[in-house]
């Protein structure tokens, strides 16, 4: 189903003042709510949302690289210029606020004057993410070697409908009998 355009910009606007009025309030973790979420490859703290990707065409230390126009759950390091590809930037690095990892750097000031649109933007590198697609189930991760259907989904809701009939069509594993399965 694709959103209009104002429906796309409405839920960006909810996202990003909600973050924003948390970061005021308080240093408790944002949760973030929409169907695809970036979090912390490390310790999976959401990140920012995909409907904050600016571009996907960025590379940084360790490859490929998103712009973000918003983040949350991050803490800032020092400023300090370094030269990109792109020329020289003032940038600070950006660290997963629960686990302390080396996610990124925002841009703290460009000097050329094409670069000015990243000011106050975040790159995060894609090997620092994990995307969490937020639908009614998701898999449990199996041991290397062990079939697939031998592992059930689970459903996300408490009780409803869609958990019961989810969890009903698929064999569970039982590791102490397995012709119960």
């Amino acid at each position: 189903m694709r959103h209009s355009t104002l429906e796309k910009s409405s839920q960006t606007s909810f996202c990003t003042a909600r973050a924003l009025s948390a970061m005021k309030e308080n240093d408790s973790m944002v949760y973030l709510d929409g169907p695809r979420i970036y979090a912390c490859g490390e310790c999976r703290t959401h990140l920012t949302s995909h409907d904050e990707i600016i571009s996907k065409s960025f590379h940084g230390r360790h490859g490929r690289a998103y712009l973000f126009d918003q983040c949350v759950n991050y803490t800032v390091g020092t400023a300090e210029d370094r030269r990109l590809i792109t020329g020289l930037h003032s940038v600070c690095d950006i660290f997963c606020k629960r686990c302390k990892t080396l996610i990124g750097w925002t841009y703290a000031k460009a000097y050329e004057p094409s670069q000015k649109y990243k000011e106050g933007k975040f790159i995060i590198e894609k090997i620092n993410l994990h995307m969490e697609e937020n639908s009614n189930s998701y898999e449990v991760n199996h041991p290397a070697g062990e079939r697939r259907d031998r592992w059930r989904v689970r459903a996300m809701g408490w009780g409803s409908e869609v958990s019961s009939s989810v969890v009903s069509s698929h064999r569970v594993f039982h590791p102490e009998n397995p012709e119960m399965a």
